[in-house]
């Protein structure tokens, strides 16, 4: 993760937005920095703190997007590997 040093992988935030991102249909970036702001009081009215959290937002964003592709080409292999045993 390019943002390690932004905040730290293990970090309540990027837990509670890794779990926004992945479990919900689809946030924009200003609805998740809007619940930011209202659960963890971060000053998202200061640019310096918006957009340090709009890169992790992008950051967690393309790591989950990526753990799904590689979830669901290990699912379509499966499915193969079950067609191939019936015929």
């Amino acid at each position: 993760m390019r943002s390690g040093h932004i905040v730290k992988k293990d970090s309540r935030i990027y837990k509670y937005i890794k779990t926004l991102i992945t479990n919900k249909k689809y946030l924009t970036t200003e609805d998740i920095m809007l619940m930011l702001e209202k659960y963890y009081r971060l000053p998202i009215k200061v640019p310096s703190v918006f957009y340090k959290y709009k890169k992790l937002i992008k950051d967690i964003r393309q790591e989950v997007y990526k753990e799904r592709r590689k979830n669901k080409i290990k699912n379509t292999k499966k499915d193969r590997s079950k067609e191939d045993e019936r015929i």
